[in-house]
């Protein structure tokens, strides 16, 4: 299956929507024909089967003619794939608007939310791909926004860090009734006091307006980490709202269902990653194919509750959407 594309080859395989105009690029997206389900299901199955031939090309399975041929079916499938669902990502885009990027801004950047969709997109899940790159496109555009309004750029695996420290804060301050120290923090994230001291000082300079005298080593907890309590920019990405639903819809189904998905997304655990199936099937006593089974009925019946919260006001395939409804 092919990589992740830079933001330079997503422009490449799309119409650019910043120099025929903003106006011109909706136009132009809306020539391109919706997915029905087995359209979808086909494009993907072409799409993986491109890294199947790799493998199976160097086994000898395949000649180099056909290889080629996957290869190009699976290059053709991806473009098709993108361009019926640009729709969806001007959909999901206008979410964000009034958020500090301008509205070309946060389509190019939810475009490349799409293309990791469709990269990673396994239409032997069960649910449409709309669902399945919704996520993808939103998180692309929140980091994005995360990114424009700091000072001072993080990498994204060090907020993803930072993210996990807060929470960890969060939960011992609630069973110590106290702030943890950094080397019980370490202790809970399972990561060395330094790791965490470095964590720390992430925090410190994503949070402060303005610079900071350097924080030594032995410095307090208090004066190397934020107040918890003032809600901060980071934090305030998932409102309210988010939660209220994320709890709705874990609410729908039942706690098995709901456990599996937990895991398997990192929502659950001290670790807070996702597992494998393979690891689940050993946390809650199942077998990999019955987890996998689990998961997909799990993702079906939320389906709908995804898509009606995407966009409230008519259905996200209604009005622009990347694949048509059911």
């Amino acid at each position: 299956m092919p990589g992740s594309m830079s933001r330079n080859e997503v422009a490449n395989c799309m119409a650019s929507n910043s120099e025929p105009g903003l106006g011109d690029y909706l136009k132009q997206i809306k020539e391109y024909d919706l997915l029905t389900p087995e359209q979808e299901r086909e494009l993907g199955q072409k799409i993986r089967a491109a890294a199947d031939s790799r493998e199976h090309l160097a086994k000898k399975v395949i000649t180099i003619e056909e290889y080629s041929r996957i290869q190009r079916e699976a290059a053709e499938s991806r473009n098709h794939m993108i361009q019926a669902n640009l729709r969806l990502v001007v959909s999901v885009a206008k979410n964000f608007r009034n958020r500090g990027l301008p509205m070309e801004d946060l389509i190019n950047e939810g475009n490349v939310g799409l293309v990791n969709a469709v990269d990673r997109f396994d239409p032997e899940m069960g649910s449409r791909f709309s669902t399945y790159a919704s996520y993808w496109i939103d998180q692309a555009i929140r980091r994005a926004i995360q990114n424009a309004t700091q000072m001072i750029h993080i990498p994204s695996y060090l907020m993803d860090q930072i993210s996990q420290m807060r929470l960890a804060m969060r939960e011992l301050e609630e069973q110590f009734g106290r702030q943890p120290s950094m080397d019980e923090l370490a202790t809970h994230l399972e990561i060395t006091p330094r790791r965490a001291g470095a964590i720390s000082k992430a925090i410190k300079a994503c949070t402060c307006p303005t610079q900071a005298p350097g924080i030594d080593d032995e410095a307090s907890l208090t004066e190397s980490l934020p107040d918890t309590r003032t809600p901060r920019p980071f934090d305030s990405m998932f409102s309210e709202s988010d939660r209220q639903f994320v709890r709705k819809a874990l609410a729908s189904i039942n706690e098995r269902e709901a456990t599996v998905l937990q895991l398997r997304y990192g929502l659950r655990g001290k670790k807070r990653k996702p597992m494998t199936l393979k690891e689940i099937g050993a946390e809650v006593g199942l077998t990999r194919e019955r987890v996998r089974q689990i998961e997909k009925e799990a993702k079906r019946k939320l389906e709908g509750p995804v898509q009606e919260y995407m966009d409230p006001q008519g259905g996200t395939h209604a009005n622009g959407g990347g694949s048509s409804s059911h």
